[in-house]
C-alpha cells in the first residue's frame, strides 16, 4: 500500500487525487471528526483508498472561518472529491456508516452513494452484530490494528506521525476487505439486501431538522394533552434552531425532559419561566421571550392528533415462555445460517408471531411479521417450531435441533 504521509489541503491536490479515482469502480473512505462540544460534527481529516493507494486529506484546510461546519461554510476546491463520493458508478466502501454520513452531509451537504457498511455486511455473513473494524479485520485477514486513537485531538496541526500512521490504518484494508465480504455475500445470496441495508445511511433526511419527529418521539410516553403536543413541536424547533446556530449540543440548550415539562406546565411570562427548573440562566435571558411566543404560537393549535405507543396487550405468562424459546431457537438458526439474529426476528416480531395463524413463508411477509429476506431465509422452520414440529436439545455443548 503507498500511503501519502502528506495531508493534501489545496485544490489542486484535491483535484489530482479525484483524478486518480475517478476510473476506480469500488474506493473507501473514512472520517475523523470532533463532536464533544458542538451540534455539528467537525470534519477533520478525510482518508480516501483503493487497492493499492491511501491519501489523507485536511478538511480543515477548506473550512472557512465560522464556528459552523455547514455546507455553505466550505471553499469550492474540495468539490472534485465530493463528487466521487456520489458518483454511481463507483461503489464506496465505509465501516459503520452513519457517522461518516452524517459529518458529510451536514459539513458538505452531499452523502457518499452507492455504500457498502461493511458493518452491515459482517453481520449478513455471520461475523457478529455491531462488530468494529479492528475485531472484523483480525477474523478475516488476522490483521492487528493499533488501539489508542479514539478520543485525539484530530484538529491538532501538523498532524504528528503516529496519528497519520492511524488515519492510514482505518481505510488501507478496507477495498480488501468490502471486496472479501461481497464474495461471501454472494455466496450466500445476500449481496443486494447488505446494499438495501447499507443505503439506510445514504437517506439525507435522516439528517436533516425534524421538529415533529424528534417531538413525537418524546411524546409518546403520554404526559401531553392536545394543547401540550403543539407546544412541543415549537419548543422543538425553537431548541433545533438554536442548536444549529449556535452550533452546540442540544443537552446544552435544553434536554428532552426540560422541553417536555415546559410543553406540559406552559408557563405565560417571564417570572413564571425564570423560576422553571432545568432552564439555564444564559438561555432564560437569551430566549426568555422566544420560548414563551413558542408556547403562545400554539396555544389555538387543537388539530393535532397527540401521538401514542400502539397498545399492544402484555403477554401472558404462557406466552413470555414461549418467547424465550423462540428468542433462543432463532439464535440456533442464525448461527446456522451465518447472519445476526437482529436481520431475522425481532422483540417486537415476537407476539405477533404467536398470535397470528400463519401457515407460509408468505403469509409471514404479508402480516409484517417478518421481511420477505428472513422469510425465505428461516420462515418454514420458524412456522415449523410453532406448530411443535421442531424442537431442541442439547448434545455435548450444542444446542441441537431437532425434528419432532
Amino acid at each position: 500500500m503507498n500511503k501519502f504521509t502528506n495531508l493534501l489541503s489545496t485544490a489542486e491536490e484535491i483535484a489530482e487525487l479525484a483524478q486518480a479515482l475517478k476510473n476506480q469502480v469500488i474506493i473507501a473512505f473514512d472520517t475523523e471528526f470532533i463532536r464533544e462540544t458542538t451540534f455539528y460534527p467537525m470534519v477533520e481529516i478525510i482518508q480516501v483508498a483503493t487497492t493499492t493507494d491511501s491519501w489523507l486529506v485536511d478538511a480543515r484546510a477548506f473550512k472557512r472561518n465560522h464556528p459552523a461546519s455547514r455546507p455553505d461554510l466550505f471553499e469550492p476546491g474540495i468539490q472534485p472529491l465530493l463528487d466521487i463520493f456520489t458518483d454511481p458508478k463507483i461503489l464506496k466502501v465505509l465501516h459503520a456508516a452513519q457517522g461518516d454520513q452524517e459529518c458529510l452531509y451536514t459539513s458538505f451537504g452531499v452523502v457518499a452513494s452507492p455504500t457498502l457498511d461493511t458493518a452491515v455486511a459482517a453481520s449478513l455473513c455471520g461475523y457478529g452484530e455491531g462488530i468494529g473494524l479492528g475485531k472484523l479485520l483480525k477474523a478475516v485477514f488476522d490483521i492487528t490494528l493499533a488501539k489508542g486513537h479514539a478520543r485525539t485531538n484530530w484538529s491538532v496541526r501538523p498532524l504528528p506521525q503516529q496519528l497519520v500512521d492511524y488515519a492510514h490504518a482505518d481505510v488501507e484494508y478496507l477495498v480488501e476487505l468490502g471486496q472479501k465480504l461481497l464474495e461471501n455475500l454472494d455466496q450466500l445470496g445476500r449481496k443486494s439486501w447488505a446494499f438495501e441495508v447499507s443505503a439506510k445511511w445514504e437517506n439525507a433526511a435522516l439528517y436533516q431538522m425534524d421538529a415533529e419527529g424528534i417531538a413525537q418521539k418524546l411524546a409518546r410516553g403520554g404526559r401531553l394533552d392536545k394543547k401540550g403536543y403543539p407546544a412541543l413541536i415549537n419548543l422543538v424547533r425553537w431548541r433545533e434552531e438554536r442548536v444549529r446556530k449556535l452550533n452546540l449540543p442540544r443537552r446544552w440548550v435544553a434536554d428532552d425532559h426540560v422541553l417536555l415539562d415546559l410543553a406540559h406546565v406552559r408557563p405565560k411570562d417571564l417570572e413564571h419561566l425564570g423560576a422553571f427548573r432545568g432552564l439555564n440562566k444564559g438561555e432564560f435571558k437569551n430566549s426568555g421571550e422566544a420560548i414563551l411566543a413558542a408556547i403562545e404560537s400554539a396555544a389555538e393549535t387543537t388539530d393535532i392528533a397527540v401521538p401514542k405507543s400502539p397498545r399492544i396487550a402484555a403477554p401472558t405468562g404462557d406466552e413470555m415462555q414461549a418467547f424465550e424459546l423462540i428468542r433462543c431457537y432463532v439464535s440456533v438458526l442464525a448461527e446456522k445460517h451465518k447472519i445476526a439474529a437482529k436481520h431475522l426476528l425481532t422483540t417486537s416480531q415476537l407476539l405477533p408471531l404467536l398470535r397470528h395463524e400463519v401457515n407460509s413463508s408468505e403469509d409471514l411477509v404479508t402480516q409484517g411479521i417478518l421481511g420477505p429476506e428472513a422469510a425465505a431465509l428461516i420462515g418454514e422452520e420458524l412456522i415449523a417450531m410453532v406448530q411443535g414440529k421442531r424442537a431442541l436439545r442439547v448434545k455435548g455443548n450444542q444446542v441441537e435441533i431437532i425434528r419432532t
